[in-house]
């Protein structure tokens, strides 16, 4: 089956970035507001665009704003006729993939990244498997901590995080839990400094 790529349905990209932002954010509980500055510096489009999109959409009653501090803050109309319909079809075709190995390219101190695919679909269900993510090595946990929430709208991900001392020590004793997180389904090796799948595979 094809993606659903929503920009063709919602007229450009940057309005379906902002629907997706507005959408998301409210599912989760807030509907505090953003301003428009912040909205073109979060979502990289030009100002102009988000300005243009942010008025017509307050124009078609899906938007409203306040002002705050001097500032115009947009937020979601919570009486939108049709509002329920749109977070559904924006939680269905909604997919952090992209985002989460964005995030790791800047990563290089870890050894091995193991997505697993499930996180596509996090929004909607939270999944069987083990983990969603499995990392060797050092990460600021803070900063992750702050990426998941913002990326998974508040929705929890099942990560680990361990050193290469500690991974090797767990195979050697055969640690069945490691070599579940290893060889579940649905795993995408990112990055593989260590070799883990090419042993897996010549061991299978």
């Amino acid at each position: 089956m094809k993606t659903l790529e929503i920009s063709k349905i919602f007229w450009s990209k940057c309005r379906a970035k902002i629907l997706e932002k507005f959408f998301l954010e409210y599912e989760s509980g807030n509907n505090k507001g953003f301003h428009m500055r912040g909205i073109a510096r979060e979502l990289d489009e030009q100002i102009n665009s988000v300005k243009r999109e942010l008025d017509n959409l307050t124009e078609l009653g899906l938007l409203k704003h306040k002002t705050e501090l001097k500032k115009k803050i947009f937020y979601l109309n919570p009486k939108f006729i049709l509002l329920d319909e749109f977070i559904g079809v924006f939680i269905k075709v909604y997919n952090p993939m992209d985002k989460v190995k964005e995030y790791f390219k800047e990563k290089q101190d870890l050894e091995l990244i193991i997505i697993n695919e499930s996180i596509k679909y996090k929004l909607i269900k939270t999944g069987k498997n083990i983990l969603d993510i499995f990392l060797i090595w050092e990460i600021d946990k803070d900063d992750f901590n702050e990426f998941l929430a913002n990326v998974f709208y508040g929705r929890k991900v099942k990560y680990a995080i361990i050193s290469a001392e500690d991974f090797y020590h767990r195979l050697e004793f055969g640690d069945k839990l490691i070599k579940n997180i290893l060889t579940e389904h649905g795993n995408i090796y990112v990055r593989d400094n260590l070799k883990i799948k090419q042993k897996l595979d010549i061991e299978s």
